[in-house]
């Protein structure tokens, strides 16, 4: 059902364009024979320059990037990402989300909230609510005896209570209502909402107290007042009321109600369920906003899932290539200054350090940690490590107060608690060893070569055309 009304939605749109077609919207490029109007275009950049200043330069400059990311989508589509199952799930389940706000006649939910809050703050008064634990002994028959022995129990219990014991405790063992097995609690209650008997014992009550046994309805009952809440303002309840509109079927309504008012606007002659899935298969072009917002996350999605496969996990699995990027651009990672590479250890003991000293003296450091594991058995721990990082183990001058008084000289440190011992391990290196001291770093570059390459791929694959004379007309004030 949801790939059918996912494909009635691309369909639909591309029906009624001309019908909802925005005028005096020029084109400001062509990627693949594919438009991309002004509108769609500033959107983008507000979004993503909401805090530079507008020149004709970061226009072009703009126009540069968000040419690259069509022809990502483009790609994308040619390797049918777009008609996959993962993909049109993704897509759907965040639309769905999103229309709400516009498939929904807010003036009714709001004004049917606000007559749902002055009601509640009629029958609540001025007397809020009360979060009430009770404990009940209904008798075993109707008889009189039966009645006495209800009512014994509770002075007993009663007594309890004044001895300090605790009420939800006992709730729990002798009470035989529906609340017994939660302790007692019956959740937060308005007056209007419990027997009068009960409702005027409790609502007189401080928190924190508990009554003496009384009968209600022929049961004897103790109350405990557990914590008390006033109604509060609209806004306070402002969530709580929209969830029970949505709980209790008012948001269907208010879909019917802007649907039908689409229906009688554009002549769809048509009523309830049936005008609320035209609605909804139109709505990109109803709602012009909402419509760059789903293609924001439409396109978006495309272009993270191929830059993924042909970018970012093609170049973190290609460590031929990496290696082959590092060794060719290895001035570029020469460090301004020297850095350490080890780790720091942390002892209880100085006999510690030296044991762990000498059993990875002879090992390559990404071997150290698997050594060092051995040190802490049977749930004792002798011994604490700290990495540069997840990657490398490379510290540079103040990234770490341990590295920079023991190596560096500088600054001081506490040492941690019932690990007095600290001292490091490793060397002072003037340049990169190897790829796995710069590995972040040569990755995020291997990363914007592949991605640049690719580009320029896409630009001799695909037909395009910007059009200048319209984005030095455009006006983002």
């Amino acid at each position: 059902m949801l790939m059918k009304r996912f494909l009635l939605f691309l369909v639909s749109s591309i029906i009624c364009i001309p019908f909802f077609a925005q005028v005096d919207d020029p084109v400001v490029m062509t990627v693949n024979g594919t438009d991309v109007p002004l509108s769609e275009f500033v959107y983008f950049y507000k979004r993503n320059n909401n805090s530079e200043p507008v020149t004709k330069k970061t226009v072009a400059e703009y126009a540069n990037l968000y040419l690259n990311y069509k022809l990502k989508v483009e790609a994308a589509k040619d390797e049918g990402i777009d008609k996959t199952e993962s993909f049109i799930s993704e897509y759907s389940g965040y639309r769905s989300m999103q229309a709400q706000e516009y498939e929904l006649d807010s003036l009714f939910l709001e004004e049917t909230a606000r007559e749902a809050y002055e009601q509640s703050l009629i029958s609540v008064g001025t007397e809020g609510f009360l979060l009430l634990g009770v404990i009940s002994a209904f008798p075993e028959d109707d008889s009189y005896n039966a009645f006495r022995a209800s009512m014994a129990l509770m002075d007993s219990l009663y007594r309890c209570l004044e001895n300090g014991e605790d009420f939800m405790d006992l709730a729990k063992k002798y009470s035989n209502d529906n609340y017994a097995s939660g302790g007692g609690i019956m959740g937060w209650v308005s007056k209007d909402r419990l027997p009068h008997e009960m409702s005027d014992v409790a609502f007189k009550m401080k928190v924190g107290e508990y009554t003496r046994p009384f009968t209600v309805d022929g049961v004897p009952v103790m109350l405990n007042a557990l914590d008390h809440r006033d109604l509060g303002s609209f806004e306070d309840n402002r969530q709580d009321i929209y969830d029970w509109l949505q709980e209790n079927g008012f948001y269907n309504e208010a879909a019917v109600r802007k649907a039908e008012s689409y229906s009688e606007r554009y002549g769809w002659n048509l009523e309830g369920e049936a005008a609320v899935a035209r609605m909804d298969s139109l709505l990109e072009e109803l709602e012009p906003q909402f419509g760059l917002i789903s293609k924001e996350y439409y396109d978006g999605l495309l272009m993270f899932e191929i830059s993924n496969r042909l970018v970012w996990e093609k170049a973190a699995n290609d460590k031929e290539g990496m290696q082959k990027w590092f060794k060719s651009n290895r001035r570029k990672y020469r460090f301004d200054e020297p850095r350490f590479k080890g780790m720091v250890f942390f002892c209880k003991d100085e006999n510690v350090f030296h044991e762990a000293e000498s059993a990875v003296s002879s090992l390559d450091i990404n071997h150290w940690v698997d050594t060092l594991v051995s040190f802490n058995r049977n749930g004792k721990i002798s011994l604490r490590v700290m990495r540069g990082n997840q990657e490398t183990s490379i510290f540079s001058k103040g990234q770490n107060e341990y590295v920079d008084k023991i190596v560096f000289g500088v600054g001081d440190y506490s040492p941690m608690k019932n690990f007095p011992y600290v001292n490091v391990i490793g060397k002072t290196i003037k340049a990169p060893e190897c790829i796995d001291d710069v590995a972040d770093k040569v990755l995020e570059d291997y990363q914007n070569h592949l991605e640049k390459e690719w580009v320029k791929k896409l630009r001799k694959k695909y037909k395009y055309t910007v059009y200048r004379k319209v984005l030095n007309k455009v006006s983002l004030d």
